[in-house]
């Protein structure tokens, strides 16, 4: 059975052509909850925790080399968002993917980054020149790893840059860098400085947890909640280190915790019926699936993941729901109306089936794509 966490793998500078609303991504404060704690005789040893300031560093040298190009004459006529596209632009063409995420910094000396270390190297950047950057969660066709029994599913962000004056609205002047190649399947919330922060930590956390340093993972976790205590793929990892530690009761904590500030999420369910079966705890088990079966995500290919997980463990039932959760959200990919279709048609569901492959096409520009689910078509309509 796989733990789920998620690490941000990508990122994307972009703009848009309408005015968005800020959705609140904390709760409001009459409605917050106390942190469970953790005793200090469960981690040993005082990991060390990079400041943020230091994150965001650049070196005299790195400065120069960026002013001495964002102020050069050949961009007087440019605006200062241009200028820093451009130059992102340039980081970006002989950049090398790394799955590692470090500083600002240490993103220019060696060229290679990961898209925490490139938004905040954006960030740094931005700040030298005096430009206003906001973050947005965006998702796409999912991204996942396996690294022994931790499943690691892959986040996505947009970084919208602006000058203070406009930074309140998203209009056209807007540039963007599409760093993550591909179509945008669907936009999530913008994110507060705060959650931005903890987003940072909790990557270094993750990151930190894969190599097997669960003191190290512990001290960046708690970094990421004291920046927003109530960042829910912080409070999960939380609960994946404590299990790691052999700590399930505090890994239960945490979960409820969690549960208490977005009761419908569906990682948190899910790892948290991990350990209901790993305790035992069989009517936990059975109230978690009951939970499971209503939850919903930002990320909508979460639900993916689900209906793949109820398909593998034979609950038939569960999956089409989550596919077809899913398939409301972004009816366009390809690998959930397969399995959708494939379900109908067991069911001699065969007007469903045609019906959905009729949904999935017009939201299809791939012609690769288009030709196969054409092609399904015209043998359902003869069915």
């Amino acid at each position: 059975m796989m733990h789920r966490i998620a690490l941000c793998l990508t990122l994307s500078l972009a703009g848009c052509a309408q005015q968005l609303t800020v959705t609140p991504d904390v709760q409001p404060a009459s409605v917050r909850f106390a942190m469970p704690a953790v005793p200090v005789q469960t981690f040993t040893t005082a990991a060390p925790v990079p400041q943020m300031q230091d994150l965001l560093a650049l070196t005299a040298e790195q400065k120069q080399d960026f002013l001495s190009y964002f102020h050069h004459q050949r961009y007087a006529d440019q605006t200062p968002e241009y200028r820093l596209y451009s130059y992102m632009q340039n980081v970006l063409a002989v950049f090398q993917f790394s799955g590692s995420t470090s500083s600002a910094s240490e993103v220019m000396r060696s060229g290679s980054a990961n898209c925490v270390s490139l938004a905040l190297l954006t960030k740094a950047l931005a700040d030298v020149a005096g430009i206003e950057v906001r973050f947005r969660a965006t998702y796409r066709e999912p991204v996942i790893d396996v690294r022994g029994d931790l499943l690691l599913q892959a986040t996505h962000v947009r970084s919208y840059l602006s000058s203070a004056a406009s930074a309140d609205s998203i209009n056209l002047r807007q540039l963007y860098i599409d760093y993550f190649r591909g179509p945008l399947s669907y936009q999530g919330d913008f994110l507060s400085e705060a959650r931005f922060r903890a987003t940072v930590y909790n990557n270094l956390a993750a990151e930190a947890l894969l190599r097997g340093e669960l003191d190290q993972a512990y001290a960046l976790v708690q970094s990421s909640l004291q920046q927003d205590n109530q960042f829910i793929p912080a409070v999960n990892l939380m609960a994946v280190v404590l299990r790691r530690q052999q700590q399930p009761m505090l890994a239960q904590q945490w979960y409820k915790y969690g549960l208490a500030v977005a009761p419908h999420h569906l990682t948190l369910l899910h790892n948290y019926q991990m350990l209901a079966t790993q305790l035992g705890d069989q009517p936990l088990v059975q109230q978690l699936e009951q939970q499971l079966a209503l939850a919903d995500s930002d990320d909508p290919f979460e639900l993916y993941i689900q209906a793949v997980q109820a398909e593998q463990a034979g609950r038939e039932a569960q999956a089409i729901s989550f596919y077809q959760r899913l398939q409301k959200k972004v009816p366009y990919l390809l690998q959930a109306n397969q399995a959708l279709v494939r379900h109908y048609l067991k069911q001699h569901q065969y007007q469903a089936a045609r019906r959905l492959l009729e949904e999935a096409l017009e939201y299809s520009y791939d012609p690769e794509k288009r030709s196969l689910l054409q092609h399904k078509l015209a043998v359902l309509r003869t069915m």
